[in-house]
């Protein structure tokens, strides 16, 4: 495998360890201050393609398990994680983004996610809706820690974005 190839499939696992911080975040607030259920999180990005129910019972209980939605919730929260931590590592090799900048930076791209997921791709598959019903304020926590955790790769792989 090229140069290239090994830095995708690092962007990949660098996004999907994001993704699972983001996710550990989504899930206890959920369950905690948002009083809804631990995976509703996941039923939620399930609900697209299995429908609505497994969520909405879910926030109605703080613990409901149904295997099949929490798994697709699950693997397209980490496919996205995936696209997106490859996305930010060739932006910061372009922009050179290095040291403890690297962390502000992914900050502002987890904003930027934020925006693009909530003003264009949850409209679009008919989930317009989630950020309110997650509330904004943990909705954008949930994005600034993906951020932050993305933004650790140039930080501890500092030789992968080398110039």
């Amino acid at each position: 495998m090229g140069n290239t190839g090994k830095f995708v499939v690092n962007g990949a696992i660098a996004g999907i360890i994001a993704g699972v911080v983001m996710a550990m975040y989504a899930m206890m607030a959920s369950v905690t201050f948002l009083h809804q259920g631990f995976f509703t999180p996941l039923y939620g990005i399930a609900a697209p393609i299995v429908g609505k129910q497994a969520m909405e019972t879910s926030m109605g209980q703080s613990f409901y398990f149904t295997l099949g939605p929490a798994m697709i919730g699950l693997v397209i929260h980490m496919m996205v994680s995936a696209v997106f931590g490859i996305i930010y590592g060739f932006a910061a090799r372009a922009l050179h983004i290095a040291g403890f900048v690297s962390v502000a930076a992914g900050m502002m791209y987890g904003v930027v996610i934020l925006l693009v997921m909530s003003f264009v791709v949850l409209p679009i598959i008919g989930s317009g809706s989630m950020p309110s019903t997650i509330g904004w304020p943990s909705f954008t926590v949930e994005h600034l820690m993906y951020g932050v955790a993305i933004g650790l790769w140039p930080l501890i792989k500092a030789q992968e974005f080398a110039k």
